[in-house]
Parts: C-alpha cells; structure tokens; sequence
C-alpha cells in the first residue's frame, strides 16, 4: 500500500493505526484502545456532529474527581484482568483446535513406520507421488513429539517430527 502513495502513505498510515486501536478483538474481548486507557476511544465524527460522550460535566471538587479517576483505574484493572484470562482461555481454544488436525500416531519404539517428506523429489518428474518414504524402524522416541528413526539396514535418520510419520501396513 504504501509503495503506491510514495509522499501520502503517513497519513494512510496514521488511519490505518486507529482503525487497528479501535477495532474489537476477540481474543481479549476488548479494543486495545480500552486496555490502555480504560475508555471507548470517541470517533473524530462524534466531536463534528455532537455526541453525549464528548460533553462532559465540568466538576470543581478535586475529592470527587480523585474518587472518578480512582474508580476508573481500578475498572481499567479489572478489564486488563478479563482480558488476560480471556485471551489464556482462547489460547487453549485454538490450540485443541489446531491439535485436532494434527496427524494422530500410535508410534512406538521398535515399530515400523512411513516417513512424509514431499518436497524430496523433483515435483515435475514426480508429480504425482505420495511423498511418504520408507519404511523406517523406530529407534526413539522423545517427548517434545521428535523421534529417531534408521533404515532397515541399521543407517540414522536425523530427529523428524512424530506428527510426519505413519504406521507401516505390511502386505501380505
């Protein structure tokens, strides 16, 4: 965007940063504007057409003041607060959400195995492979999901991940 407005991008850019400040997330159920100041950020439109949230009644007692600004500092704790446990809570979402698609393999040590590996070959000479090679055996398996594999006539494998690999189904 900005290589097609060499002089203007600055002000695209500026626009760009409200619209991003003001805009609702889902992850923390707030905008960023309200996490960082506590308030609605009130649109440039509002202070051109008039709003009730631009008006603000004018209060001389500095008590009551103190007492507004605390108040509303201890609100802006509490919706950083929700927002945090919120956004550990989407956290776990997407992630069950991402594992679900994970390739699930019951591999264990000693077992026989496929190793995924597509970009092996060349793609216009094979078009059509499958991408799996072997078979491997199962030498160990690690638990952050890494496993060693060798070939059948005992050479190492460098560490793959678990989820690239699939049981072997000897034909009969």
């Amino acid at each position: 965007m900005c290589y097609l407005h060499p002089l203007t991008w600055g002000t695209t850019y500026l626009g760009v940063v409200w619209a991003y400040k003001t805009a609702f997330k889902v992850t923390t159920k707030h905008t960023p504007f309200q996490l960082v100041y506590g308030l609605e950020a009130i649109a440039p439109l509002e202070f051109l057409k008039g709003s009730s949230r631009v008006g603000h009644p004018r209060i001389d007692n500095l008590q009551v003041m103190s007492n507004i600004n605390m108040n509303r500092l201890h609100q802006l704790e509490e919706k950083r607060t929700i927002a945090d446990s919120t956004l550990e809570k989407e956290e776990i979402r997407r992630k069950a959400w991402h594992d679900q698609y994970l390739w699930k393999t019951e591999v264990k040590e000693g077992s026989l195995v496929l190793l995924y590996q597509p970009r092996l070959y060349n793609r216009k000479e094979k078009k059509l492979s499958t991408g799996w090679t072997g078979p491997y055996k199962v030498k160990e398996i690690f638990p952050q999901g890494a496993v060693r594999l060798s070939t059948l006539e005992g050479t190492q494998i460098p560490l793959v991940n678990r989820s690239r690999l699939k049981l072997y189904q000897e034909t009969k």
